[in-house]
């Protein structure tokens, strides 16, 4: 069974990759002027993928502690 971890963890990681990904193609774009210069989209991408990885790391050590059985 496919638990809520595991997908929020996969939509932050697709999301954190993307806006990171336009970070990266847009770096040095003067709409960053707006923002004082900083690359919100890199920053941003970073901190979802992260949150991502800590969620997919979440889900992967709560599956590897064994489960007491309810009789």
């Amino acid at each position: 069974m496919i638990s809520l971890s595991s997908i929020l963890a996969t939509l932050f990681l697709l999301l954190g990759s993307i806006l990171f990904g336009y970070g990266l193609i847009t770096n040095g774009d003067p709409m960053y002027t707006k923002s004082l210069g900083w690359n919100l989209n890199l920053i941003w991408g970073s901190v979802v993928f992260c949150v991502g990885i800590l969620f997919g790391l979440g889900n992967w050590l709560s599956n590897r502690i064994p489960q007491k059985e309810k009789n």
